[in-house]
């Protein structure tokens, strides 16, 4: 485990910058500093500029508790090359410091109580991040708001427990005891809390990737036409033919400042095709599993664009399809406006709100009609999706503990109801305990080394 006495020195920059930013942490910090910059630094923090083996430096001074680690804390700014860097590590370690472990940094903030276990977690996010949208999801989660929202509930599930354990204690004395219903209703208040937390959560590991925006809609709507324009290159066959689509077909999208994985698939049905009523029973099969796979893939989608064809007559299908997939983030266009004259368009706009209860953008992927605009609103609602107000970014370990507490709850919420306080009262003490993992700072140790082993050196 880490050694907190410990005086700790790492590189922090990439190895490919000219700018070498070298972090020392420790209580003997300002005593190297003095045995390797010159002029010796006041102890004041703030920046000064010296020299380092005849080098010109910056060093940015933190003293403790109001550094990042909450101990005496430098950064060193120097240009130089690779030899320059590893003679001045050699120095450091001959000064009796040591190089620090992967995220001993950010471990030490955690273990001097300057952030909680979930922020420590989100900093190797932060760090990894790959994208926008995992970079927004990090910093969600590095703000502070889960522990914030934990800590709430932890507060309620310890007060139905004083309860509960104050009946237990003094059962037998003339005092008002708690009213089971009152408890039960308390204990559902709970878990909605815990529920809902989850429910408006984004999963960590999802945003490891390019977020995916799926096309759907009814077959021949358009589909594969709008992803080739969206693409600008021909991914998907066009064909009048009804289920040409009969993959999950993706291309890298570029939008305003973002990029996201753009997905077509076959055309969605809520009814046997009758124009493969007497085709073979391959057949049949072929269709029900390329619905399948299209029905996944818009599940797995972090938004939707549905398309509908404006030209159509008959929209039951549709209005089916749409209630089927229901999913969060979803953008209604209406596709084909090119064969409508203007008053038709603004006529049939208005049917199908009525219909949908929502808006479509019109669009013409052939006539290149509304294509900005529908970018301007996947961009919307990725970004809501990512950084809603309501948003957490959780990791496994996060929607474990959660769980884990909604399951010891409704356990909890049963043995009251069975007339068992005691056990009751032991269930809800399991699941304060799994909240508290969450930003726990008496966790077990290879849980921790777990943790920070995903850190890069220097952080």
């Amino acid at each position: 485990m880490y050694a907190l006495q410990d005086t700790i020195f790492a590189v922090s920059s990439p190895s490919n910058n000219h700018r070498v930013i070298l972090r020392i942490s420790g209580s003997e910090t300002i005593d190297i500093l003095n045995r390797i910059v010159t002029p010796p630094v006041s102890g004041n923090p703030g920046i000064t500029s010296g020299k380092i083996m005849n080098l010109d430096c910056l060093v940015y001074l933190f003293r403790q508790p109001h550094s990042y680690t909450g101990d005496d804390l430098a950064e060193i700014h120097l240009w130089a090359n690779q030899a320059i860097t590893e003679a001045l590590m050699e120095k450091l370690l001959e000064l009796g410091t040591r190089t620090a472990s992967a995220g001993e940094f950010t471990a030490r903030a955690y273990l001097n109580n300057k952030i909680d276990l979930a922020q420590a977690e989100a900093v190797n996010e932060v760090i990894t991040a790959s994208n926008t949208f995992q970079l927004a999801a990090a910093e969600n989660l590095l703000a502070g708001r889960l522990g914030h929202l934990s800590k709430s509930i932890r507060e309620s599930i310890l007060d139905l427990l004083s309860r509960l354990e104050a009946d237990l204690d003094f059962s037998t004395e003339d005092i008002a005891h708690a009213n089971k219903a009152d408890i039960i209703a308390k204990l559902d208040e709970t878990r909605s809390r815990l529920n809902d937390l989850l429910a408006d959560s984004i999963r960590s590991e999802s945003t490891l990737d390019l977020p995916a925006v799926g096309i759907t809609g009814t077959p021949n709507v358009g589909k594969s036409t709008l992803l080739n324009k969206l693409l600008g290159r021909q991914r998907s066959i066009v064909s009048h033919q009804r289920k040409t689509t009969r993959d999950v077909l993706t291309g890298e999208f570029e939008l305003p400042g973002c990029r996201c994985v753009l997905f077509d698939c076959a055309g969605l049905t809520t009814h046997a095709d009758t124009e493969r009523s007497d085709g073979p029973a391959s057949e049949t099969i072929l269709d029900e599993l390329t619905q399948q796979a299209a029905v996944e893939a818009i599940r797995n989608a972090m938004a939707v664009v549905f398309c509908v064809d404006i030209a159509k007559d008959d929209w039951a299908e549709d209005l089916a399809i749409r209630r089927l997939i229901n999913p969060t983030h979803m953008v209604t266009i209406a596709t084909k406006t090119d064969l409508l004259s203007e008053k038709d368009i603004a006529e049939r706009l208005s049917k199908l709100k009525s219909l949908f209860g929502c808006d479509f953008l019109p669009v013409s992927a052939h006539a290149n009609i509304g294509i900005d605009k529908l970018k301007a609103e996947i961009t919307t609602r990725l970004i809501t999706t990512i950084s809603g107000h309501n948003a957490v970014a959780l990791t496994t370990r996060h929607r474990q503990a959660l769980n884990n507490a909604i399951h010891d709850i409704i356990q909890a919420e049963k043995e009251i109801k069975a007339g068992s306080e005691e056990l009751a009262a032991m269930m809800l003490r399991t699941a304060y305990n799994q909240l508290s993992n969450i930003e726990q700072h008496n966790i077990d140790e290879q849980v921790l080394d777990r943790i920070f082993s995903r850190f890069c050196i220097g952080k």
